[in-house]
């Protein structure tokens, strides 16, 4: 071990942790809101469930499938919208839980040793 390549070493890699640290409380602070905002949702949903009914009109009206089915598609829209709304939930819900497992990643004093 050269103690003059140490010393040059030490405060680039003490900048490093420093930067990865910030990464990670970064990547937790969004991971926490992305579940936050899921959950949120999520039991919104649970309590006024109409609300899915402005996603369903959207749905109706953006993909035209109106067109494609011979008597209207509302009801058809409504549960395409469910499932959608489910599915996004959920990507974001593990979107979320990656952020933080990562952030708590760049956070480990194990990793930074």
């Amino acid at each position: 071990m050269d103690p003059e390549r140490d010393s040059a070493v030490n405060p680039v890699r003490s900048v490093l942790a420093a930067v990865a640290s910030g990464l990670g409380i970064v990547l937790i602070g969004f991971g926490l809101w992305a579940l936050g905002g899921a959950i949120y949702f999520a039991w919104s949903l649970l309590r006024e469930p109409d609300r899915i009914a402005y996603f369903a009109r959207y749905f109706f009206e953006t993909t035209k499938i109106a067109l494609y089915l011979p008597s209207g598609g509302e009801g058809l829209a409504h549960y395409v919208a469910w499932v959608a709304v489910i599915l996004l939930l959920l990507v974001l819900g593990k979107l979320g839980f990656w952020a933080v497992g990562a952030g708590a990643a760049l956070m480990s004093p194990r990793l930074r040793g």
